[in-house]
């Protein structure tokens, strides 16, 4: 077993990956109201455990599976009441992480399977490699250089153990994608009469912005920007036509838009400005 070691060393280079902590033991209950510092890869040597997320999401954790928790992201986790829980870690910095495990493909807040015990073997090396690192002099200082390599392996290693080990992945990981989109649609249903940014509503199912952008247009075929704009000229529709008491004011406001911004893209879509449009209506 290995305890919580935390490294965390500024040096004169900033790594594009760095390791700001490690460790591999049996994991007690943990709650995180502001979540982690940094990103974080978490491992499963033993046991089952639970995780339950800000965004109402829950999940289990069971031997051979990973989990990646971007930093910051509330989160809550615990061992099962049944039995113990062994769970390897690795808290990691830098300005490539993110990026990195997108171009991977691999998915944030839910389970990868790697399978394969000597898969679980060779991760278990990997992090008392990174834990017990140290410069080659001896010295009781971090070789943040060894460090940054020997994260980016164990990252590619988990993306090919997935791909290799377990060809339905991609698409478990699809689905996954699906089901955090559709959470996504929903709270911009819950929440488009607010100010929402899409770097809001990406943070709310754990994505960046970009990597957000891409996979909805994916799997909707517009930008999530484009599709929040439909959404509010659609429950404007409904209530220029029921709501005759409004103003055009008072219904831009009630849909989370400005004024001028709201005729004009009610304009682009009808053909008529939303005044038009309810006179229309009107005589229906």
């Amino acid at each position: 077993m290995l305890p919580f070691r935390l490294f965390h060393h500024k040096g004169h280079i900033e790594y594009p990956l760095s390791l700001y902590s490690c460790g591999l033991h049996e994991q007690h209950r943990v709650h995180r109201a502001i979540g982690y510092p940094t990103f974080q890869c978490m491992i499963c040597f033993g046991g089952a455990g639970t995780f339950d997320f800000e965004n109402g999401s829950s999940l289990t954790m069971q031997r051979g599976d990973v989990l990646l928790v971007p930093g910051k992201q509330a989160h809550a986790y615990g061992p099962k009441a049944e039995g113990g829980w062994v769970l390897g870690y690795m808290g990691i910095e830098g300005r490539l992480i993110e990026p990195l495990i997108h171009s991977l493909e691999l998915p944030l807040m839910q389970p990868i399977a790697v399978v394969g015990e000597h898969h679980m073997k060779q991760l278990e090396n990997d992090l008392r490699q990174l834990w017990n690192g140290s410069e080659p002099d001896g010295r009781d200082s971090y070789d943040q250089q060894h460090a940054s390599t020997q994260i980016y392996h164990v990252l590619i290693s988990i993306a090919a153990m997935t791909r290799r080990e377990n060809p339905v992945s991609k698409d478990r990981s699809n689905a996954g994608v699906k089901t955090l989109l559709r959470e996504s649609v929903q709270y911009m249903e819950q929440h488009y009469m607010e100010e929402l940014s899409i770097a809001n509503i990406a943070d709310t199912v754990g994505y960046s912005k970009q990597h957000f952008q891409r996979k909805f247009k994916e799997i909707y075929g517009v930008n999530p920007n484009h599709y929040l704009q439909r959404l509010r000229l659609l429950k404007g529709e409904q209530l220029l036509a029921e709501q005759s008491e409004l103003s055009v004011g008072e219904i831009a406001i009630r849909v989370g838009m400005e004024f001028n911004y709201f005729v004009r893209l009610f304009k682009r879509e009808h053909g008529i400005t939303p005044a038009q449009y309810r006179l229309t209506r009107a005589y229906e």
